[in-house]
């Protein structure tokens, strides 16, 4: 496998990143193919593992993904995951790739996108229909359009609009998720703004409100939480758990269960994948340094505090929320839902 220096050089030669991501998984792809070719073949037949993973991104999410579509596809089958969804950030670049290579293995590709939002908040959605994917285009496009070249934000008030046949995600999906989250839970920090709420007033134009006067870097869970309610429909909003063994997250996730029961929304476990097996972290922090005009040996906090983003099997993500497993079973049920293919394009 490659080592850090490897990947560094190179990047300085001018290798392109697509070279640095094979390079990176060739010897451990080439010792491991025959072998978990044996295997799949083997437990073809068996039931399908009931976690399966609904939040990855691939390469195409630039210099945040350390795998491309197809070895995210590989392992998922590896692991027997019978469905899978990719969200690349701000676009659907690996979408086909990874729904060809998908197929080839047998797992059912589910397509989504990780948006950015308008305040710096990222809000993970996924394609239940033929018209969601449409609105997810447009949504996209227009946030595109309006924006300089390598940004993207999509407003908050253009949500309500392009929302059927999305599923959205609130929680450890968003990328400011311990700021957006910790201490905001105090039901006395809500009771205010549920006034104004009960007595008319909507939640766009309280999210907006919040938005603009807090001095806190996001509003308030609840009152996100109640925006994409009234946007995407109680049914169509989940509440994003991942556990990858940091500092804080404990509590953080104490805090959106908290939430989730509160606003009586479904809690679904996902691993937040960014590479297929452990050793893509290293490709991951290479990219990292690239995107942040830095070296690996000042990046410091930047980079990945673990390798722990990574496709995992049933028993692993089991083993995680034991005391959670409504989290396990919601992702499959959630699949069951999410229909769309890119197939009906055809």
């Amino acid at each position: 496998m490659a080592s850090y220096v490897d990947l560094t050089k190179a990047w300085t030669d001018g290798r392109s990143w697509e070279f640095m991501i094979s390079e990176s998984h060739e010897r451990v792809a080439t010792s491991e193919s025959s072998r978990s070719r044996g295997r799949h073949r083997q437990h073809a037949r068996r039931v399908r593992s009931p976690y399966v993973e609904l939040h990855a991104c691939s390469a195409f999410s630039f210099l945040r993904g350390g795998s491309f579509p197809e070895q995210l596809a590989e392992v998922a089958a590896e692991l027997e995951m019978a469905v899978m969804g990719l969200l690349d950030r701000n676009g659907i670049y690996g979408a086909q790739r990874f729904s060809v290579a998908a197929r080839e293995n047998n797992v059912r590709p589910i397509i989504g996108c990780e948006l950015s939002m308008e305040d710096d908040s990222i809000l993970p959605v996924l394609v239940e229909t033929r018209v969601g994917y449409k609105n997810l285009c447009e949504l996209l496009t227009q946030a595109h359009l309006r924006s300089e070249k390598g940004k993207c934000a999509v407003r908050w008030n253009e949500l309500s609009g392009f929302a059927e046949g999305l599923v959205a995600f609130l929680g450890s999906g968003s990328a400011r998720a311990t700021r957006a989250v910790s201490g905001a839970l105090a039901i006395a920090n809500f009771s205010g703004r549920a006034n104004s709420m009960t007595s008319g007033e909507s939640s766009e134009r309280l999210f907006r409100r919040d938005a603009e006067t807090s001095t806190r870097d996001a509003c308030a869970p609840q009152i996100r939480a109640q925006f994409l309610i009234d946007a995407f429909g109680p049914e169509n909003v989940f509440v994003e758990i991942q556990r990858h063994f940091i500092r804080g997250e404990d509590r953080i996730n104490r805090e959106l269960v908290d939430l989730a029961r509160a606003s009586r929304l479904s809690i679904l476990a996902t691993n937040g994948v960014q590479y297929a097996k452990p050793y893509g972290r290293e490709v991951l922090d290479v990219f990292t340094c690239i995107r942040e005009h830095t070296h690996l040996d000042t990046a410091g906090k930047l980079l990945a505090q673990n390798a722990e983003r990574h496709l995992k099997s049933d028993r692993e993500m089991r083993e995680l929320f034991r005391d959670l497993p409504e989290a396990i079973e919601n992702t499959s049920r959630l699949a069951e839902r999410l229909t769309f293919s890119l197939e009906n394009l055809g």
